[in-house]
């Protein structure tokens, strides 16, 4: 199981050690010691004086890397949902309190599911453009540009390709879906309605819902585990997990987005 501390850079580590222990003598080392221990690291990203450090002044974002900045509000959402039993949702103008918090820390108890989590929201800070040559017809080709937090684009360029190279289009499909749902909306309740790639095609360029985005990504997310290049990168389990707990997963997301990410959004999502 992928830990915390491998998606983080020695500058990272070094932030944590200058913040949270700035007497420490052999830096490198205590570096080396937070890559082997997982529960050291984790504590310090806890640690209400780095929480502060980081939530007190908008520009500490620009100080520290996506992924530590991430991974520190993932960790106090986390430790804000053990001392609540429930979560809010919306639905046809009602709020409703949900006591589901038990499953969610259950999710989040996963080091695998925070490290996809951290990498998820880090490919959202920078949004990408490409393109390609698609064929129209025998003979005749044209080249297409794509971005990647485009839906539309990315159903379409899925499939213009052969099922064997989808693999990080359905995935990327689904984190849009998920990083949408958690950050950008606000919280509501929603059906869970599978929707098939081809049919994905008849929401091009149209008006999405929250229901849209739940029944794109559950089963992007299912077609993404079911891959053979899921299974290769021993992501498979993950994916489904991810496809099967769609909008449990994206509590913990709005959490973070209403109660820490407002003042930092523009800095952070370009």
């Amino acid at each position: 199981m992928q830990g915390l501390g491998l998606i983080f850079k020695d500058e990272d580590l070094l932030f944590l050690i200058k913040v949270l222990m700035p007497n420490t003598e052999d830096k490198q080392k205590m570096i080396r010691i937070l890559r082997e221990d997982q529960e050291i690291l984790e504590a310090m990203l806890a640690d209400e004086k780095l929480v502060r450090y980081l939530l007190g002044d908008p520009l500490s974002v620009l100080r520290v890397s996506p992924a530590l900045f991430f991974a520190v509000l993932l960790t106090r959402v986390k430790s804000d949902l053990e001392r609540q039993p429930y979560t809010f949702e919306r639905s046809k103008g009602f709020t409703m309190a949900l006591f589901d918090t038990p499953q969610i820390l259950q999710l989040l108890g996963s080091r695998e599911l925070m490290a996809y989590l951290t990498d998820m929201l880090v490919s959202f800070v920078r949004i990408n453009s490409f393109s390609t040559a698609v064929r129209v017809r025998r003979g005749v080709w044209r080249r297409v540009r794509f971005s990647d937090f485009d839906i539309d684009s990315l159903v379409s360029y899925g499939s213009a390709i052969d099922e064997s190279y989808r693999f990080p289009v359905y995935k990327r499909i689904a984190d849009i879906c998920l990083f949408t749902l958690g950050v950008l909306l606000p919280s509501d309740q929603s059906g869970n309605i599978p929707l098939p790639f081809q049919q994905a095609k008849s929401m091009l360029r149209a008006m999405r819902s929250r229901d849209d985005y739940i029944t794109q990504g559950v089963p992007f997310y299912m077609l993404a585990s079911r891959h053979k290049e899921a299974q290769a990168r021993k992501l498979s389990e993950l994916l489904s997990t991810l496809a099967e707990k769609f909008t449990l997963v994206a509590k913990p997301l709005s959490v973070m987005a209403s109660r820490y990410l407002e003042p930092f959004k523009e800095k952070v999502f370009l």
